[in-house]
């Protein structure tokens, strides 16, 4: 008996396929603190999944922060706290809800925060920290009411230092890389990383300088499983190795809604800071990061491609759960619970490899199969060819077997219209085989 819903009869029972993948964040995360629980209760009381919260509100959060926050792990100077977050799942299973969800979970306090902008190129991403200001320019004004007064001009220059960028669909994205000069893939990969962004041009209303270490940003982008396998695919740009992959659906979301909590009372997005605050890793964190790179750049550990940035990553993601724990020193735990986060993603990456993996070898046995149906369909044809030139070949000796044997003009009326594309083919055959022989106009029996 069908146990489909009312409004649903049509509904088909999950794929067990799907339930049972690996790449959610498991019930040891959720339970560990009471921020991830009200999280996940303030997902599940709107029916968005724990996982699609969670991301979507440490890539939102990163872009919040204030800029001054670094994490110190004595590996390349101070490292930025921008998460780049990537959800996958179908088409209307709620991919875009964690965006808005975090918005009524951790509200912005700082009315400058540029909270949720669409991706439109490279240097769309940079002008979102611009802005044109009023500057002196050393000199007074000599006459006037005004006299004595600076004379300014107005500067186009950095006024920002937080921004947040949703995409709903990936596609987007690869769409808007493959343009002719697009600097979009570029400029994700420096600002996930948090290097300088903007373009140098010949017009100063053109030119843009976000200097590396001044500004927060963070991303969330919405993948169709479909959109998803040709990005994981393009690991050579290093691209996807920025992200933290997690999965749209949730099947732990409860029958009956929980009781939405409230938004967060405090959070380290409302904090504003006036100096650089560093975040600080424990000892054997630092030893663990550090002995890691000196063995990848002595040539004595390879690392898989798609985990170029787990470390980077990890210590993201271990900084903002100290941040919103209220500390400014991950520890132990947090950094126990950021490899939590790195195994979950890594497990909807793989998943997301595999399948593109199966879905290519399935395409080159469709391949194959079409190749090999192709060349038997060659063969027949070829066979049914020779076997019609063979009987129109005896045809043109029965005609030319008559007293005096037969035109060709004759020849090409008495047979039939299908065969007439094969009667060169079948005079010339019937020549080799000794059975006829040309006599001026005329086809002649050859006889003994």
């Amino acid at each position: 008996m069908s146990t489909a819903p009312a409004w649903a009869p049509n509904v088909r029972e999950a794929d067990p396929e799907v339930t049972g993948r690996p790449g959610r964040l498991p019930e040891e995360f959720w339970s560990a603190r009471p921020i991830f629980q009200h999280i996940r209760q303030a997902a599940h009381s709107e029916g968005c999944s724990g996982d699609v919260l969670f991301y979507s509100s440490l890539a939102r959060l990163s872009g919040m922060i204030s800029h001054h926050y670094r994490a110190v792990t004595g590996i390349g100077g101070r490292a930025s706290l921008n998460i780049f977050s990537a959800i996958v799942g179908a088409s209307g299973a709620g991919k875009s809800t964690g965006s808005s969800l975090t918005r009524a979970l951790m509200p912005a306090l700082d009315e400058d925060f540029r909270d949720g902008l669409p991706v439109g190129s490279g240097e769309g991403i940079a002008e979102a920290f611009m802005g044109t200001v009023e500057e002196p320019t050393g000199e007074v004004i000599q006459r006037g009411k005004n006299v004595g007064d600076p004379v300014m001009r107005r500067v186009r220059k950095q006024v920002r230092h937080n921004a947040y960028f949703y995409v709903d669909e990936g596609q987007t994205i690869a769409k808007l890389g493959e343009r002719s000069g697009s600097v979009l893939g570029e400029t994700l990969r420096r600002a996930a990383v948090g290097e300088t962004l903007g373009q140098t041009n010949a017009s100063e209303e053109r030119t843009r300088y976000v200097p590396a270490g001044s500004y927060s940003l963070g991303l969330l982008v919405g993948f169709q499983p479909s959109t998803a396998v040709p990005v994981l695919a393009d690991a050579s740009t290093g691209t996807p190795q920025r992200f933290l992959w997690g999965w749209a659906d949730d099947p732990s979301i409860p029958d009956t809604p929980p009781q939405w909590p409230g938004p967060l009372a405090m959070h380290p997005g409302q904090r504003r800071l006036d100096e650089p605050r560093d975040i600080t890793f424990p000892m054997r964190v630092r030893t663990m990061l550090w002995e890691e790179k000196v063995a990848r750049n002595r040539g004595e550990l390879e690392v898989p491609e798609l985990d170029g940035h787990a470390g980077l990553i990890k210590v993201k993601v271990a900084a903002i759960l100290a941040l919103l724990d209220n500390r400014d020193g991950v520890t132990e735990d947090d950094w126990a619970l950021a490899e939590m986060v790195w195994a979950a993603s890594c497990g909807v990456r793989d998943h997301l490899v595999e399948r593109a993996r199966r879905e290519a070898e399935a395409e080159r046995q469709r391949q194959d199969d079409a190749k090999v149906l192709q060349a038997v369909r060659e063969h027949e044809a070829k066979a049914d060819a020779e076997l019609a030139v063979e009987r129109v070949a005896r045809l043109v000796r029965r005609h030319a077997s008559q007293v005096g044997g037969i035109t060709f003009g004759e020849l090409n009326r008495r047979v039939a219209s299908r065969d007439r594309p094969n009667l060169r083919k079948a005079i010339d055959l019937a020549e080799a085989r000794d059975w006829v022989f040309e006599e001026g106009d005329r086809l002649c029996v050859k006889t003994d």
